[in-house]
């Protein structure tokens, strides 16, 4: 849908019933318990431990010395085993709303809020592209979007607004300031850190200045780096890091070549990072086209690809057009049909699993696989070699 043929009130009322209607929705699931994800009660929780002059990089919620601060809804903390696992910005961001409310629907509201402003911002770089706002309602409609930045209130949604900020800042021209809202959004969230490769390739100055933030940004931190590289058995990083697996694809299927789990992430690491170099020289000045095949890439490598994580793509799908990343935002959604309790306590539940995680991902990769072969036949060259970037460039 472009512009060009379209009348301005035109153009206006689409907008404005875009954001209605999104409006609308995340009213509706701000104000519930968080479902079906519990991860905001772990930010209510962090965000009191740290205005209490703690360090949740130490601590975990199940600490006995944290007893005098614990309220009801604490009971809900998951893994409270574990110490913090989030990047100072977004533990500063669950400080701030713990000081207004210690009430974990408030956590929720705030992402919900960061959520809205994901949508205001896809529609200024839609309208930039001259493209009509009723794209925006792909993303600002979209199911599993309000699930889980509403409902559940995941902080990716404030990674997300970093993300598209800096894109919008860089298309204005503002480079270093987009460079500083990529480095707060890696500060929130660490995927956004392939942004790097891309900065340091067209300004240099710019990456440096985002890896100064970022090394500066991260100190709170330390004290978890350190205890997950001290293989601490209460570390979250660690944790994470080096045991968790959730809805893998390349991952998992790979993982007989390696025996060594450590060794097999740290291979799956290597070769997203090759990627993004590769991918860098390829995307000219285009930040959101890069940045959907880096983070694109990052998935399908990474052992952990939660439902939400699938939505980083989600806008910059739209500003970049990728069938196969439109896609999987929706295939994704279908296996929290396999993880209702009735289900998962019968016996058809591991099959129910793993026909929703294959279907999942054979839609993805197909969409890819035939994205390839539509790139060989257009360009005429063997875009097989081209990568997921190339898959990227054409709709």
């Amino acid at each position: 849908m472009s512009l060009e043929s379209r009348p301005a009130h035109d153009e206006a009322g689409r907008t404005r019933l875009v954001l209605a209607v999104a409006v609308a929705i995340r009213l509706l699931l701000v104000g519930i318990q968080p479902s079906p994800s519990t991860d905001a009660f772990r930010y209510s929780w962090e965000g009191r431990v740290a205005n209490a002059g703690l360090d949740p990089y130490l601590l975990p919620p199940d600490d006995p010395g944290l007893a005098s601060l614990r309220i009801g809804q604490d009971s809900r903390i998951n893994n409270p085993g574990l110490t913090a696992i989030y990047p100072p910005l977004a533990l500063a961001a669950f400080r701030a709303v713990a000081a207004a409310s210690s009430d974990v629907r408030a956590q929720k509201t705030f992402f919900s809020t960061c959520d809205f402003l994901v949508c205001l911002i896809l529609l200024r770089l839609l309208k930039r592209r001259r493209l009509s706002a009723g794209w925006a309602a792909v993303y600002a409609w979209h199911p599993l979007v309000a699930v889980e930045f509403s409902a559940a209130g995941h902080l990716d949604s404030l990674m997300l607004l970093g993300v598209l900020a800096g894109i919008d800042l860089w298309e204005s021209r503002w480079r270093r300031t987009a460079a500083l809202a990529w480095a707060a959004a890696f500060l929130v969230k660490v995927a956004p850190i392939v942004a790097l490769p891309w900065l340091a390739r067209r300004r240099p100055r710019s990456a440096l200045l985002f890896l100064g933030v970022v090394a500066l940004g991260a100190l709170p931190a330390l004290p978890a780096v350190l205890a997950a590289l001290g293989n601490e058995p209460a570390s979250g990083p660690h944790a994470f890091a080096s045991g968790w697996l959730a809805n893998p694809s390349l991952f998992v299927l790979l993982a007989p070549v390696t025996e060594n789990s450590g060794l097999h992430r740290g291979v799956m690491v290597a070769a997203a990072g090759v990627f993004c170099l590769f991918w860098a020289d390829r995307t000219e000045d285009d930040p959101a086209r890069y940045l959907l095949g880096a983070l694109f890439a990052v998935l399908l490598a990474s052992p952990v690809v939660q439902p939400w994580y699938v939505l980083w793509l989600l806008p910059l799908a739209l500003l970049s057009p990728q069938p196969a990343a439109l896609a999987w935002a929706w295939s994704v959604g279908f296996l929290y049909l396999t993880l209702q309790p009735e289900l998962k306590s019968s016996t058809l539940g591991p099959a129910l699993w793993k026909t929703a995680w294959g279907g999942e991902y054979a839609l993805v990769y197909g969409l890819l696989l035939w994205h390839t072969l539509r790139d060989v036949t257009i360009a005429g060259s063997p875009g097989l070699t081209r990568g997921i970037g190339g898959l990227c460039k054409r709709l």
